[in-house]
């Protein structure tokens, strides 16, 4: 299923690096748009967002999910 995120606070390839690396732990295909400041991947049922988005602003960034 595919998910979608706006990501505010990435200002460079290393923040969209990091972000990417992340979600490569949850999912597939992850697609990571600095200037969108957006992600997009796939990722099973079962995943839970809230997790996802707690984890990112870990790093400093705010995520929030988008509805298709």
């Amino acid at each position: 299923m595919e998910k979608k995120l706006s990501i505010e606070g990435m200002s460079c390839q290393h923040c969209v690096g990091r972000v990417k690396k992340y979600l490569d732990t949850v999912g597939s295909n992850v697609k990571v748009d600095l200037e969108g400041k957006k992600a997009v991947f796939e990722a099973d049922t079962t995943l839970n967002m809230e997790t996802v988005i707690k984890d990112i602003s870990a790093f400093g960034f705010t995520a929030r999910e988008i509805s298709s």
